[in-house]
């Protein structure tokens, strides 16, 4: 997991003008700027906050960025066990 670069991101998208525009129209063009995994990457675009958490993000870096990309804070951890694994159904 690439801490830094995930928690960079989280920042930037939140205080860089424009970013979060240019994330939106092409997400993998603004990640590849950043020192992050391909799964890393899945798990940004997948808005993956438990997978993300699970492989030690930190949380309010997370809650941010997660917040940043529209996910409500209700359904951050919706369907997840505590080690990141999706449940569907739940």
């Amino acid at each position: 997991m690439s801490i830094v670069g995930l928690n960079r991101l989280a920042r930037d998208l939140e205080h860089v003008p424009g970013l979060l525009g240019r994330f939106e129209a092409d997400p993998q063009a603004v990640l590849s700027a950043y020192p992050l995994t391909a799964a890393e990457r899945e798990a940004v675009t997948g808005r993956d906050s438990a997978r993300l958490l699970a492989h030690g993000m930190n949380p309010v870096a997370l809650r941010n960025l997660m917040v940043v990309l529209g996910v409500p804070h209700g359904a951050m951890y919706a369907g997840h066990d505590a080690d990141g694994h999706r449940h569907e159904g739940r």
